[in-house]
């Protein structure tokens, strides 16, 4: 799993990189095996006037294929990054949950009791 961090106008230091590296990794390590790439893309997006600004895009990268986005805007980085790391973990959750239960159902035989019910 490799994480990537890209800073759009602007640079971080050493220090908050290492920091923001630790978050993302803490936050989607439990999948590692299906995680090939994580990207974080940092803006400022109202340069110097302040206010709540910094967003977090992040994409993830699953193995064997497919990607998911997840974003966050926050008054600084580490918030921002916290909770896109957050949004992120949980739609890869999601994403292989998903595809657990279509794989589990593509097996089973089809019976009144497997379907969906239809109760309004």
């Amino acid at each position: 799993m490799r994480v990537e961090i890209r800073v759009r106008h602007g640079q971080l230091s050493s220090l908050l990189e290492e920091q923001l590296e630790r978050r993302l990794y803490f936050a989607l390590a439990r999948f590692g095996g299906r995680i090939q790439r994580i990207s974080a893309y940092l803006e400022d997006l109202n340069g110097p006037r302040g206010g709540e600004d910094q967003r977090c895009r992040i994409e993830v990268s699953l193995v064997p294929s497919g990607s998911i986005m997840a974003e966050a805007t926050d008054a600084d980085v580490e918030s921002a990054v916290g909770r896109a790391a957050e949004r992120a973990a949980r739609r890869v959750r999601d994403v292989l949950d998903r595809k657990l239960t279509m794989r589990n159902r593509a097996g089973e035989p089809f019976s009144e009791d497997s379907a969906p019910s239809r109760e309004l």
